[in-house]
């Protein structure tokens, strides 16, 4: 017989292992699942891997927090590989505040030792007898009591699951804290301590899997098809971010950064429709120095953050240079300890902090999020009480975003005397409170009191106050929308009511282009005149909000930041090529973003939930009492409805069922994952 024959020739794989673990934490049994190439080249890793896992093997109508539901954290393709900007591990599953479709993206280092340890993902499903770690050590699993941590808060839990498995750099951990373990929806994962997989409720999947902590570490390697050509791809990023944080980033940076005599002009560019544009070089300094707090300051004066519950105007109710200013990236450079990075950052935009008077010493810097929500959202300009909130969100596992606008709710049903502090275990929550926020915000940490609802997210807390209340209840499916006002950028609050997770800000929207100018991350794949859109008018926007939004899932495919495409650009496809072997062109990583996010929205459609439960509230719209009468706002209405069914239209999307078309479907090679979930 001829060398060779009878026998399969098998291609090496390259940028990928093709396996992912499986886990049954009522068994307490794994199992290892090849995965063909070819679900890579469609899908890439990622939220891609994460969502095929999920349409494969998660049951059809099963609670987020039932035994049989599962999950799985996936790795993008180039992370675990040194590429710059890949430190990110992501997560899929169905989220228990919506009941959609959820995935969450975080800086920390689990991928990377999970693909060194040889697999690209891992599935959890089942429920542990007791409390558990799940250790996984190259091919060795293990199920390790956590009796001793359960209840523990998150700097205590990392500190022990460090000492016994691991240094610093030796295990990536992430862990769950009290409200994660109480099954509040609200609750998050916290990864290498600071963190977050956040805005979903996965920290409830863990806690109703009696899963306290996941410890991964490895000792392998990812083989690499052009190790030379990939090296020099990732030196050269690097080198040039290294040249654009020099000096003359330090010059340009300094007049991008807010200055209280310059309020008028944010409000006037805003009333102009004026793009916020700034060159490459200052945004990477500014982002580098300051990261999201550069544009507190900024965006509450401009619009772009809404505050006391979508009602207030920022330049009448916490004007610039009276109050905007006490919470800037400025004041909170002031506390800065060191830099903190995801991990494979060659402009880490991080940083650790230390308060004396609140006691706070190894704490993450808040950023953007935080800061507006505990600070301008509740009308508290004390950035120290402002970062104590924020420690306790992470002290605590609980997301940022709902817990305050969850506070804002709160604030307003006490000015309405639908609630009062007996109704709150003794916290008299008014606006500018910035200690009884604190308190509130442990209390939904704890899950103890009336923190026991509140930890529910704002939809719930709602429907158990009663009263009228779910009135000024914002939210999107139950889902409270981020930061960014859909009356100043419109864009987003297409994502908030069109993507398959409602009300996320980080899902992939053509905004950053709306109001900012920032250009499209695969330019061979479509030409300017498709992704690029004006700020005012409706104009050509749902094609360029579905281009953008599919470049950003293959961003997330590829385990990329996403701060990246408003820092510049990378070598997407150049960078795949290399670690892989393919032959991609722009055109091709594109429509793997496209088929990641048709099957992203194909979950929800399989799960019974059609287009029309994503309502925007009405403040969202700017109608009723979201009708602005003052500020750079003032007045305007944005016809979301009218944006979204564009977007359907560019999608190919059944504006009733939200279905997929057949042809498209077929054009994409889907038809068949997707059959019965076609128009």
């Amino acid at each position: 017989m001829p060398a060779g024959e009878g026998v399969a020739l098998v291609r090496p794989r390259y940028g990928h292992h093709g396996k992912v673990l499986f886990v049954d934490l009522t068994e307490r049994t794994h199992r290892v699942e090849h995965i063909d190439e070819a679900v890579y080249r469609a899908y890439l890793g990622g939220y891609g891997l994460g969502a095929w896992l999920m349409w494969k093997h998660f049951p059809a109508g099963a609670d987020a927090l039932a035994p049989e539901a599962c999950f799985s954290i996936c790795s993008g393709l180039l992370t675990g590989l040194r590429t710059p900007f890949s430190g990110r591990i992501q997560i899929v599953g169905k989220s228990p505040l919506t009941g959609t479709w959820a995935d969450s993206n975080s800086g920390g280092s689990v991928c990377s030792h999970l693909r060194q340890a040889g697999y690209d993902a891992v599935v959890v499903r089942g429920r542990a007898a007791e409390p558990t770690v799940l250790v996984i050590r190259d091919g060795e699993i293990s199920f390790e009591p956590a009796g001793e941590l359960w209840g523990q808060e998150i700097p205590q839990t990392f500190d022990a699951l460090k000492q016994k498995f691991g240094g610093k750099r030796d295990v990536g951990v992430s862990a769950i804290g009290p409200a994660g373990e109480q099954q509040l929806r609200i609750a998050s994962v916290m990864n290498d301590r600071y963190h977050a997989f956040g805005r979903q409720g996965f920290g409830a999947i863990y806690g109703s899997k009696n899963l306290k902590a996941i410890v991964v570490s490895g000792s392998g390697e990812i083989p690499v098809a052009q190790p030379a050509e990939f090296k020099a791809l990732c030196k050269g990023i690097t080198d040039e971010y290294k040249r654009d944080l020099g000096l003359v980033g330090r010059v340009f940076a300094y007049f991008i950064k807010p200055k209280g005599w310059l309020a008028w002009m944010y409000r006037l560019m805003t009333r102009m429709g004026a793009k916020l544009q700034s060159p490459t070089a200052s945004m990477r300094r500014a982002w580098s120095q300051r990261g999201t707090t550069a544009a507190v300051a900024l965006s509450i004066e401009n619009g772009d953050a809404p505050i006391k519950n979508w009602l207030g105007v920022g330049s009448r109710d916490f004007p610039l240079g009276k109050r905007g200013m006490k919470i800037d990236g400025a004041v909170v450079d002031k506390y800065i300890t060191k830099k903190l990075s995801c991990g494979d950052c060659p402009m880490p935009c991080k940083g650790i902090v230390k308060v004396k008077s609140r006691g706070l010493s190894d704490v993450r810097r808040p950023d953007y999020e935080t800061i507006v929500g505990f600070g301008a959202n509740l009308l508290n300009d004390d950035i120290e009480l402002i970062t104590a909130c924020h420690d306790a969100c992470n002290r605590y596992g609980i997301d940022a975003v709902s817990s305050s606008m969850t506070i804002a709710w709160v604030c307003e049903c006490v000015d309405k005397g639908i609630l009062t502090a007996a109704d709150l275990d003794g916290i008299d929550m008014k606006w500018g409170d910035g200690e009884a926020a604190l308190a509130l915000t442990i209390k939904m940490g704890s899950g103890q009191g009336c923190g026991a609802w509140l930890g529910q997210g704002v939809k719930r807390a709602s429907e158990h106050v009663g009263k009228g209340s779910d009135v000024f209840a914002i939210h999107v499916h139950g889902g409270e929308p981020a930061y960014h006002d859909s009356r100043f950028t419109s864009l987003m609050g297409v994502t908030y009511i069109a993507d398959p997770t409602p009300g996320r800000h980080t899902a992939g929207s053509a905004s950053w282009n709306e109001t900012f100018g920032v250009g499209f991350s695969l330019p061979k794949a479509a030409d300017k005149k498709e992704w690029n859109v004006k700020w005012k008018g409706t104009e050509g926007k749902g094609k360029a909000q579905a281009l953008h939004s599919n470049a950003h899932q293959a961003m997330n495919g590829l385990g990329l930041c996403m701060f990246t495409m408003l820092t510049g650009s990378l070598p997407w496809t150049a960078l795949l090529n290399a670690a892989t072997g393919w032959t991609m062109t722009d055109s091709d990583v594109l429509a793997c973003g496209e088929r990641i996010q048709n099957l992203r929205a194909a979950f929800n459609r399989r799960e019974g939930i059609t287009p029309d439960k994503f309502a925007p509230h009405p403040r969202m719209l700017g109608e009723g009492d979201g009708l602005l009468d003052a500020g750079p706002l003032k007045g305007i209405r944005v016809p979301l409805p009218v944006l979204r069914d564009d977007y359907y239209q560019s999608m190919q999307w059944d504006k009733t069922t939200g279905n997929l078309s057949k042809a498209r479907a077929t054009e994409l090679g889907m038809d068949e994952i997707l059959d019965g979930y076609t128009a």
